[in-house]
């Protein structure tokens, strides 16, 4: 089933169950009138739940690290949809795994009602909402009946304040990591600071697939550049014009000697790919695709780039938790909420806001209705300067650019001064 029709299935539908929910909900409490006080020796069974968005999933890491820091003996449960559940398996920090088959109405029906036999057989005492606009999370936390359930609100706290035990307000304006661990700290997680976020875990097999799918035709000494030109299609206004894609790696390839590029993309993403691989039809003995394979082996993969270009998406969090050095597009998103955490030696950030910008915090439809100046607007120029600042770090011979960049965070924009702007320039030798 498509992002779109989700959603509106969850606007329509949800949205009218939720309501008669929450009556229901707040009647029950004055009646039972529990007692939310927990001691941490009470705390056995921790629920987080997210259901879309892989890199969301994967901001939610110092999250779950703070939940086993402070319970150490609690078991720690996650809820998603069954699309993410190769990730999932990746982060062996969960200790209890829980579906939802979104590919119907019928199978979401009969896998939530399952999911849910299995919290009230668990009982956790918190349940952790990640999402903020789902009706259909918001039902799922509250019919686990779990005594806490901590959440988010965006515009109103009214019709979440009886599914809820504990809200919390989303800032757009806010890192999403430190909006996460504020709900854990709701959850009686102590203040852990600079706890990493638990590393994604490849199986051995994977790794060996992927470097023999490497050395095929890739030299050791070779710089690697992987290209994601895709963003799934709960928003797919996320991405770059695949022309401008196809641009800056002709002018990388005139650039960088023995530059070799690798597509990347998921099952879903394979035909888009392979359009981007036919504009570079002329390069093709120096490009692979690689959409389509399983998670461990594109995080194997991925792991040898010397550079990572990328729209706002999963595959770019997983660079960011790797530190793989990337340069990541943004447009309909913030930065300054989804990119913040990276490492800033290692990612350059581009992003041209409009007035629009950034939509995707505050609306189901862009206002653009597909035509996203915020991203057509990022220059191939920029783009290319950005990955030779990494390229130029691998090993290479004869001339080539070396450019200059300040240190710390990049956050560029070639008009305007959103976020603090820094300019990049290069000089060529």
């Amino acid at each position: 089933m498509r992002s779109k029709t989700k959603i509106k299935l969850d606007r329509i539908v949800g949205g009218t169950l939720v309501f008669f929910l929450n009556l229901a909900a707040r009647g029950l409490s004055l009646i039972l009138r529990r007692n939310h006080e927990l001691s941490p020796s009470q705390v056995k069974t921790i629920c987080v739940a997210k259901f879309a968005g892989l890199g969301s999933i994967l901001c939610g890491g110092p999250l779950l690290s703070q939940i086993k820091d402070s319970y150490p003996r609690a078991s720690l449960v996650f809820i998603t949809s069954r699309a993410n559940a190769e990730l999932i398996e990746c982060l062996s920090i969960i200790d209890v795994r829980l579906y939802v088959s979104e590919n119907s109405v019928l199978s979401i029906l009969s896998s939530s009602i399952v999911a849910l036999a299995q919290l009230w057989r668990l009982r956790p005492q918190f349940y952790i909402d990640l999402e903020v606009y789902s009706y259909y999370s918001s039902m799922i936390a509250t019919l686990s009946c779990a005594r806490n359930r901590v959440g988010f609100y965006r515009l109103s706290s009214g019709l979440k304040k009886g599914l809820f035990t504990h809200l919390v307000f989303f800032n757009t304006a806010v890192p999403v990591q430190s909006l996460y661990l504020q709900l854990g700290r709701l959850a009686g997680c102590r203040d852990s600071h600079n706890l990493p976020a638990p590393r994604l875990s490849i199986p051995n097999q994977d790794k060996q697939r992927a470097d023999e799918a490497l050395n095929e035709w890739l030299q050791l000494s070779a710089p690697l550049l992987i290209v994601n030109p895709n963003a799934s299609d709960l928003l797919l206004e996320r991405r770059w014009p695949i022309q401008n894609f196809s641009s800056a790696i002709a002018r990388l390839f005139d650039d960088v000697p023995d530059l070799h590029v690798a597509l990347i993309g998921s099952r879903s993403e394979v035909v888009y790919v392979a359009g981007l691989g036919k504009l570079l039809e002329a390069y093709k003995h120096r490009i692979r695709e690689y959409a389509g394979l399983p998670l461990g082996m594109f995080l194997s993969i991925l792991q040898r780039a010397n550079c990572f270009l990328t729209n706002d998406s999963g595959p770019m969090h997983m660079a960011f938790d790797f530190g793989v050095p990337t340069v990541a597009l943004f447009g309909p998103a913030s930065p300054t909420q989804f990119a913040c955490y990276a490492d800033p030696s290692r990612t350059v950030v581009l992003y041209e806001p409009v007035l629009c910008s950034p939509c995707v915090h505050n609306v189901d439809a862009p206002p653009c209705g597909g035509d996203n100046q915020c991203m057509k607007r990022i220059d191939v120029q920029a783009v290319v300067q950005a990955c030779c600042h990494f390229l130029a770090q691998a090993p290479r011979q004869g001339n080539h650019h070396e450019w200059n960049l300040p240190k710390g965070p990049i956050l560029l924009s070639l008009e305007g001064v959103p976020l603090g702007k820094v300019n990049l320039r290069g000089r060529s030798h």
